[in-house]
Parts: C-alpha cells; structure tokens; sequence
C-alpha cells in the first residue's frame, strides 16, 4: 500500500471540496461553520475507526484465552488416555480370570430369558387352541393377540440361541418344531383377512368395524416387519416368515378383487345373444358408478389415511378396465361391437360415469383406456367392415333393380307423375346412418367413413351405368328377335332410371 499517493489523493479531494465550497466571497464568512462540521464529521470518524478497533482486539483476546483453554484440554486428555492405555495394559490378564464369570453370566441371561417366557412355553398348547377357537369365531383381533404372543416366545427363544456362540441346528429345529402351530395360526388368519379384503365393497356397507379389524391387524403385522428388519440389521437374527409384507398383499387382493368383479359380470357371449357386448359395457359402467360411490363416501373412514384408497381404487378399476377392454378387443370384435366399446370408451370420462356429479374423478393423469395403436386398429378394422358390408348391399340393391327393370308392370309414379323407385332414398338413409353412428365416436371416424361412402357411391354410380347400358341392349336384342313384344314396360323402367339418376339428391351428391 502506498501511503503518500494516498495522502497526495486526499488533499488533492480536499482542495477540490474546499474550492467548490468556496466559489463567492460572501461564502468566506460560513468557513468557520465549514471547520465546525468538518471537526464533528472528523471526530465521529475517529470514534467509529476506535470502536471497531476495540471490537477487533476484543475478539482476537477472546480467541487467544479459547486457544490457550483447549491447549491445555488437549493435554489433561492425551495424560487421561496415556493412564488408560497403561491400566488396559496391566489388567490384560484378567480376561482369563474372568473366563468362567463370563460363561455364568450367559448362563444367568438364559436362565432369565427362559424364566420370562415359561409361562408362554408351558401354555403354548393352550393358547394355540385358544386362538383356532378365535379365528372359528371371528374374534380376529384377539387371536392375532394369541398368535403375537405365541410368535414372541418362539422368536425370545431363538434370540438367545443366536446369540449364544454355539448356536446348535438341534434347539432352533426343536424349537421350530414345538412351536409349528403359530405358522398354521398365523396362515389361517391371513386367509380370514384376505377374504374380508376381498369383499371391502360388501363389508363397508353392512360390518365396517370389520374391515377396521382387519386393517387394523395388517398395520400391526406391519410394524412387526420393521421391528424384525430392526433386529436383521443390529443383531443379524432373522425371524421365521418374515417380512410378511401383508400390506403389499392387501393391495393384490383388492386388484384381484376388481378384475374378478369386472370380469365376472359378463353374462353371455356372442353367441347367446347379439347385443352381448353391449349389455357387458353397460353392467360394468353400473357397477363401477355404484362401486366408486361407495369407496368416495364410505371406504376412506376405514382405511389408513397414508392408505390414500380413494385414489388408489380409481387406479384399480381403471388400470384393471382397461386390462378387460384389450382382452375383449382380442376377442375379434364385429363391424357394431367395434362402435359400441368405442362410444362407451368416449362415455367412460363423461358424467356417465367417471364425472358423475358425485364422483367427479379426474382421469387425465391415469392415461387411456386403449392406446392410440389399438384404438387406430378398431377403427381400420371397422372400416374394412364397413366397406364389405357396404359392397355386398350395393350387389343386392343393383341385383334388386335389374329384377324391378324386367317386371311386366308400371314402376312406381310420384307426386307429378313421374316415375320413380325408392332406391335413392334407402342409399342416402343407409349413408346417413353410418354417419350418425361414427359421429358418436370422434371426428376422425366421421372422415373415415364419409370418404368411404363417396368412394363406394362413386363405384356404385359406375357399376349403375353398367346396368342400365346392358339392360338397354337386352331389351334391344329381345326385341328383334321377337318383333311382337311390347316394349312398354322396358321403356317405363328406362324412364324411371333417368329420373332416379337425375333427382336432385342424387345430382347433388355425385
């Protein structure tokens, strides 16, 4: 640091200030006020730079007298440490003294731990009874008291054995042996709460304190696990059938209990009645609408709140649904099943059902009930449908006209007089209906179906032509050989095409 360019700098700043203060000689008579501020300014400067100097010095003595206190701290540790090292040393053979102690106070440990559990070791026979009894009642929360107990003293018992350094194969299967019943308990109460979980529906309806009893129990056997991982980690004792991980299990049997419940409501087939399909879709929306008013309104008091089964039941009959609809669409559905699960796929997120009033469940983060790949495939498929049935109906309206073109009678007359069929008519209807029935699935369909439509009348105009050209030649022909034919009626069919063909739907369309 350089000191003289700094005070070079500074009275240069102080000339400059004095100059811009003194610019008018009547400002000469304020210098004395100028000196009184400067002096004031000057003297709280010094009195500031003396208090943060006092501060600093402060610290610094407080940190010296902190340095010198762990000093010594250090010193009395490291001579307490050196004591230590020297006893340790010179008590280094007592630990073959002490051999036997050590092998009394393990023996006293198990003499206490089996003191603790007699009561239960004599009682087991007793107690597994007692729990068979609870579970044939339905007393669940009591047996599992039974079955905890039970399961405590064989797991003290094989604590201590772990424990003990000559851990014998010979006691822990005696053991295991004596208490085989706990495991049967435990499988035969399992399958009670299964059971319960299974039909939540029913019992949060009629016996909710039911259900409660069962979750309460699987929340139980819950901590259980971690208290067992607890003991895995610190001791490496590992208890017999566990983790049990019941809670997991309770969520497969509600999923199982969904897909069984969607499943099982198709009455018939294809087979037994056409309309199959249709009466399926329309079961499984009841049942889910009723369903998930009930798991809104009554399930979620039941359940744990970290549970969340609310949401978790919307995911289960969605995800579980849309299992059924892919197995359904591998069933090779027809031209009208194709619709019908399509509109009822657009009917699932309306107020029908998913947004009813008293749902009003959001589905936009569960994803699609069919992928955009198979939903694409119906529709191609329904198409390919579509237009074979579309061909097949044109084959039998032309075949219908040729007949109605050689009958000895009068076509039909309008109004005006003029000859007509209703073929026109039935075409348009038929065109119409197909597009009324792909509006009811999406704007896409309606595309698909309406080119399809001008394609297949375009085709039917031409293959018209054709008939009526070869009709014409026919009655030509007829009429040469036999000259003695009328020829009426051919030409009132004749008369009757042209004005079909020239109506103006018809001329519109085309």
């Amino acid at each position: 640091m350089d000191i003289g360019r700094l005070e070079t700098d500074a009275k240069a700043a102080a000339s400059k200030h004095v100059i811009n203060m003194l610019q008018r000689p009547d400002q000469l008579e304020k210098v004395d006020q100028y000196k009184r501020r400067v002096m004031r300014k000057k003297a709280s400067v010094e009195a500031m730079l003396k208090t943060a100097m006092q501060s600093q010095l402060d610290g610094v003595r407080t940190g010296l007298n902190q340095l010198q206190t762990a000093l010594q701290d250090i010193r009395e540790i490291k001579h307490g440490l050196n004591e230590v090292e020297s006893a340790y040393t010179s008590v280094s053979h007592l630990s073959e003294k002490l051999k036997e102690l050590s092998v009394e106070s393990m023996k006293h440990t198990q003499y206490a731990s089996a003191v603790d559990n007699v009561k239960h070791i004599v009682n087991v026979p007793e107690n597994v009874e007692r729990a068979r009894n609870m579970i044939d009642e339905g007393n669940l929360l009591l047996a599992h008291k039974y079955i905890t107990d039970l399961e405590f003293s064989r797991n003290g018992l094989l604590l201590e054995l772990h424990k003990q350094q000559t851990d014998s194969p010979t006691d822990r299967n005696f053991i295991k042996q004596y208490f085989s019943d706990v495991d049967q308990l435990s499988d035969a109460l399992a399958k009670q709460l299964w059971m319960i979980i299974s039909r939540t529906i029913a019992y949060v309806r009629k016996e909710p304190t039911i259900l409660v009893t069962a979750l309460r129990i699987i929340e139980r056997e819950e901590m259980k696990d971690q208290y067992y991982i607890k003991h895995k980690s610190q001791l490496g004792f590992v208890a017999p059938g566990r983790p049990r991980k019941w809670r997991e299990h309770c969520f497969k049997v509600l999923e199982e209990a969904v897909a069984t419940k969607i499943e099982a409501n198709q009455m018939e087939d294809r087979s037994g009645h056409k309309m199959w399909l249709v009466r399926h879709l329309e079961v499984t929306r009841q049942l889910l609408l009723e369903d998930l008013k009930v798991v809104k309104m009554l399930c979620e008091p039941c359940f744990p709140p970290h549970y969340d089964i609310v949401n978790r039941f919307v995911k289960l009959y969605h995800d579980c649904l849309s299992q059924r609809l892919h197995e359904l669409v591998q069933d090779d559905l027809e031209g009208n099943e194709i619709v019908s699960l399509l509109n009822w796929i657009k009917l699932y997120s309306s107020s029908e059902l998913m947004q009813h009033p008293q749902l009003m469940f959001d589905t936009t983060q569960l994803g699609a009930l069919l992928d955009n790949k198979t939903v694409d495939g119906l529709i191609a498929k329904y198409i390919q449908t579509l237009e074979v049935n579309i061909n097949e109906w044109l084959a039998n309206t032309m075949k219908a006209e040729i007949k109605d073109w050689n009958q000895e009678s009068e076509p039909e007359a309008d109004s005006s007089g003029y000859f007509h069929t209703s073929m026109p008519v039935i075409l348009f209807q038929m065109i119409e209906q197909h597009l009324q029935v792909a509006a009811q699935i999406n704007d896409e369909m309606v595309n698909h179906v309406l080119a399809l439509c001008i394609q297949k009348v375009t085709d039917f105009a031409i293959m018209y032509k054709e008939g009526v050209e070869a009709f014409k030649k026919q009655h030509d022909v007829t009429r040469k050989k036999n000259r003695c034919s009328k020829p009426i009626h051919a030409k009132y069919s004749l008369l009757h095409t042209l004005h079909d063909c020239h109506r103006e739907q018809l001329r519109k369309f085309l």
